[in-house]
C-alpha cells in the first residue's frame, strides 16, 4: 500500500499531544468460509505540531510475533511518509502489510458524495454512520482489483476510528485487516517532555540505521547492528517508565542474541580458517559430479543458499551481485559455485521439483555461474552455521593453495560501483596470489 494513506494533516492549534490506542486483527477470508483471525496486534500513535503547525504522527507497533525487523515497527509520518506496517508469514515468505491509518487527508472538507483519487486510488464517502457515538463519515478506497477498503473518519477531526482494508497474498489468497480505535488522550505535559526528547532519538537512530524503504523485510546488516548497539544503552535509560519501555525491551533482546549468535558463528568460522578446505564433491543439476579438486590452482567460492524460486524475498541471497562478481573475474583463475541447499534433494519423490525451483531461479535471475545441489551434507562439512541459529547464505572462500580464506555467513554491505565490495576486494587478492 502506498504511504499516500499514511499522512498527517492541520489540526487546530489549540490541540496538545495527543495519545491514539489501536487494536488490530489480520483475518484470512476464505469463499463460503468464516473469517479465521491469524494475527493481533496493537499501535499507539502520538499526534504533535510542529513549528510549522502542521501535525506529526508518530507509530508504534506491537505485535506478539513478526518476521519483520524491529526498526519496522516504529515509523514517524509526515505528509506521505513511509507508512506503519505488520508483517506476516504467509506460506514460508515474509509479507509487509502496510495499513492505512491513523489519518485521513482530502483536498477538501469531506461531504458525501466527495470523491478525490491520489496516484492509482481512489476515495469517495458514500455516506455517514456512528460508532460508538461518534459521528464518522464512511469512505471507500478502490486501490485495484478486488481492492476496496473502508475508513470510517470522525467528522470534526480526520483521525481514522476505523479501518477495514482488504489484503492480498500468495497466490491471491484473500485477507482483511480490522483495525479500531480504542482510546484517545491528552499527553501530559510532564510526560510529554520526555516522549518528545525519546521520540526524536529513535528517529535519529532510523536515520542512522540509513533502512531501505524499498524492502522493510529486510534483516538488519552488520553495519545496523553495530550502529545500534552503540545508541541503545542511552535509549534504554531515556524510555525507562514511558510507553516505550517494552520496545526498546525487544530491541536488546534482539541485540543480545544477534550478538551471542555472532560470537559462535565467529568462533566456528575461526576453526576453518587458514585450514585445507575439506575434499567435497559437488553434484551438478543433471547429476554428474563437479569436484572440486579438478579445480586445484583456482581460486573456489562456495555460496550455500536455498536457490527456491518461491518463496523469493529480496535481497534473493545476493545472488545477483555473487554473478557480477563472477562475471568481473570471468577472465581470472577463480571459480564460482552457488551450492542450492534443500532437503527435498533427499527424498527421490521430491527431487525433481527441488531441481525444477533451481532451473527456474537460474533462468529468472539469469545467472551465469554454476550453481550445483546440497542435501545438507556438503554443508555439514564447513559446520553448518544453520546449526547455531544463524540462516543462509554462507560464503566460502577457498585460495589457490586449497585453504579456507573467508567464512562468512549472512548479507554484505553493498557498494554502490563494486557490489559485494568486501569479497570482491579478496577475490581480486587472492587470484593474483598475494
Amino acid at each position: 500500500m502506498n504511504s499516500i494513506f499514511l499522512v498527517t494533516c492541520l489540526l487546530a492549534a489549540d490541540v496538545s499531544p495527543q495519545a491514539l490506542s489501536y487494536e488490530g486483527q489480520l483475518l484470512q477470508t476464505e469463499r463460503g468460509q468464516p473469517a479465521v483471525a491469524v494475527k493481533e496486534f496493537s499501535a499507539r500513535t502520538v499526534l504533535e505540531q510542529l513549528d510549522s503547525g502542521a501535525w506529526q504522527a508518530t507509530t508504534l507497533v506491537q505485535e506478539a510475533s513478526t518476521p519483520l525487523p524491529w526498526p519496522e515497527q516504529f515509523t514517524t509520518q509526515q505528509g506521505g511518509a513511509a507508512p506503519a506496517v505488520i508483517g506476516y508469514r504467509h506460506k514460508d515468505r515474509a509479507y509487509v502489510v502496510s495499513m492505512m491509518f491513523p489519518m485521513l487527508v482530502s483536498p477538501e472538507p469531506l461531504a458525501e458524495g466527495v470523491r478525490w483519487e491520489v496516484e492509482q486510488a481512489s476515495f469517495e464517502v458514500v455516506g455517514s454512520r456512528q460508532l460508538d457515538g461518534i459521528d464518522c463519515w464512511e469512505v471507500e478506497s478502490v486501490t485495484g482489483p478486488a481492492r476496496r477498503h473502508r475508513i470510517l473518519v470522525r467528522q470534526d477531526s480526520p483521525i481514522v476510528e476505523e479501518l477495514r482494508q482488504t489484503v492480498f497474498m500468495g497466490q491471491g489468497d484473500r485477507f482483511e485487516l480490522l483495525v479500531r480505535r480504542t482510546a484517545q488522550e491528552a499527553i501530559p505535559a510532564n510526560a510529554w517532555k520526555q516522549q518528545q526528547q525519546l521520540q526524536q532519538q529513535l528517529r535519529d537512530l532510523q536515520v542512522a540505521l540509513d533502512r531501505n524503504a524499498d524492502d522493510r523485510a529486510a534483516p538488519l546488516t552488520e553495519q545496523q547492528v553495530t550502529v545500534a548497539a552503540e545508541k541503545l544503552p542511552a535509549l534504554v535509560a531515556a524510555a525507562e517508565k514511558s510507553p516505550y519501555a517494552s520496545y526498546l525491551a525487544r530491541i536488546t533482546r534482539d541485540q543480545q542474541e544477534r550478538m551471542q549468535r555472532a560470537d559462535e558463528v565467529a568462533l566456528l568460522g575461526e576453526k576453518f580458517l587458514g585450514q585445507p578446505a575439506p575434499k567435497i564433491t559437488l553434484t551438478r543439476l543433471d547429476g554428474t559430479e563437479a569436484p572440486l579438486a579438478a579445480q586445484t590452482g583456482k581460486v573456489i567460492v562456495l555460496h550455500f543458499w536455498g536457490y527456491q524460486d518461491e518463496p523469493l524475498e529480496q535481497p534473493y541471497g545476493q545472488i545477483g551481485y555473487l554473478d557480477f562478481l563472477a562475471n568481473r573475474h570471468r577472465q581470472e583463475p577463480v571459480a564460482v559455485y552457488g551450492v542450492a541447499v534443500d532437503s527435498r534433494f533427499t527424498n527421490p519423490m521430491t527431487r525433481d521439483a527441488g531441481i525444477r525451483s533451481v532451473k527456474r531461479l537460474i533462468n529468472f535471475m539469469k545467472l551465469g555461474y554454476e550453481v550445483t545441489i546440497d542435501t545438507g551434507a556438503v554443508l555439514n562439512q564447513f559446520g553448518n552455521p544453520t546449526r547455531l541459529g544463524e540462516e543462509l547464505p554462507l560464503w566460502i572462500v577457498i585460495d589457490r593453495n586449497g585453504k579456507i580464506a573467508h567464512y562468512h555467513t549472512g548479507y554484505y554491505d553493498i557498494d554502490n560501483t563494486r557490489g559485494l565490495k568486501e569479497l570482491d576486494e579478496l577475490v581480486s587478492r587472492l587470484a593474483k596470489g598475494e
